[in-house]
């Protein structure tokens, strides 16, 4: 499978702060679900700013290193065209929707990039039944339940086809039914094969994925499947993550 996101040597510095990821290689394949893990301060966000252009055109700092997104370097194109290769979820649900039904929530991007309003129209009603929000259509969001508005995020994001969508601890704050629903739909967009990168602390959450990586203070402990890194007891605690 051809990589889909390549990362090598990176290394990254917030503007007059500490530096938040040294040399940090990384290879993720088209259609992976890939987990970013470790204690808070780590450099987990920090790497995902970075993969969907956040960092560097909207929070600088000095950059360096290789990085490639489904085929582009975020540093080379602006953040509109980033985005539209990898979408980002973040934690708060509520901090990401901007609009009082939820249909309008899932046309918002759709609208913004010009697309013809019977297209629109197609998609929305396409993800409204892929993501069960069906009954849902003219709900304000701020009815939802946790797990129904971490759904709709995801939706919303993916509204533009994204080949990568990355979650910023997806399942933090929900109840056993609302990280189900989340979990299903992660694994669904790996059959689509769409590449998932997911934040989080739990990795009891995560053992479905293709790959983990482990962060440290900014440098990668571990990188594989979840079945080798769990032989490292001794590594999963040292790291801070939750097993």
């Amino acid at each position: 499978m051809s990589a889909c996101i390549e990362v090598k040597n990176l290394t990254f510095s917030y503007s007059g702060g500490a530096t938040a990821l040294r040399d940090v290689s990384i290879e993720v394949s088209a259609g992976e679900v890939f987990v970013i893990a470790g204690r808070s301060g780590s450099g987990k966000t920090t790497l995902c700013h970075i993969l969907c252009g956040v960092i560097p055109h909207a929070l600088k700092g000095d950059l360096t290193g290789k990085i490639t997104v489904a085929d582009i370097d975020p540093r080379d194109v602006g953040l509109p065209q980033t985005a539209l290769r990898a979408g980002m979820v973040f934690q708060d649900a509520d901090s990401q929707i901007i609009c009082t039904a939820v249909e309008d929530e899932l046309a918002f991007a759709l609208e913004n990039l010009c697309m013809p309003p019977d297209e629109i129209s197609l998609r929305v009603d396409e993800l409204l039944k892929k993501f069960r929000l069906d009954e849902l259509r003219y709900t304000n969001p701020a009815r939802l339940s946790g797990g129904q508005k971490k759904l709709l995020t995801i939706s919303a994001v993916l509204a533009p086809s994204p080949p990568i969508l990355i979650l910023d601890e997806p399942m933090s704050g929900l109840d056993s039914e609302g990280r189900d629903m989340v979990r299903t739909a992660i694994e669904a967009q790996r059959d689509l094969g769409r590449t998932v990168v997911i934040v989080e602390h739990d990795l009891n959450l995560v053992t479905f994925a293709d790959k983990w990586l482990l962060l440290d203070d900014g440098l990668v402990t571990a990188f594989g499947a979840p079945s080798e890194i769990l032989e490292n007891e001794n590594l999963l605690k040292e790291t801070g993550v939750w097993v």
